[in-house]
């Protein structure tokens, strides 16, 4: 299974930093392996506004697959659980395990971009990462 670790980032660290996914991607690295140094999290404070965890819980009540036994919600982690995969949401990030990018995408991703454009998404075992795009909205003639 896959564990992909999403993040919201402050719009004017998202603005300077679009096109510089490397660099967010290994500093969220160095972060997750120095989480207990102060610089780090200072850094980590500046760069990451707190994650929308009420927003995000009220599009999955929304949902039509909701069922009230999926959510947990706790003091510091709420958690989502679906046969598709399992969400953990804290004041600092996201967490979706799941088997793909694709279940990701139809089960948080989607839900997401309906709050706020600036999330990056990291998969650190297979070294994936980049932002959660906005959807396009084509007008037709």
């Amino acid at each position: 299974m896959n564990l992909y670790y999403v993040y919201a980032v402050k719009d004017e660290i998202a603005k300077e930093y679009y096109y510089k996914t490397e660099l967010l991607f290994r500093f969220f690295q160095e972060y997750h392996n120095h989480s207990h140094k102060n610089l780090y999290k200072l850094q980590f404070s500046f760069i990451t506004k707190p994650f929308p965890e009420h927003s995000l819980v009220c599009l999955l009540k929304n949902s039509p697959r909701y069922n009230h036994r999926k959510l947990i919600e706790g003091k510091k982690v709420t958690k989502w659980v679906e046969t598709r995969g399992i969400i953990e949401i804290t004041k600092e990030m996201c967490l979706i395990q799941c088997n793909s990018f694709m279940e990701a995408e139809q089960i948080l991703f989607q839900k997401l971009r309906m709050i706020d454009r600036c999330f990056f998404i990291a998969e650190y075992h297979l070294q994936q990462y980049g932002w959660i795009s906005p959807q396009r909205k084509e007008m037709l003639l």
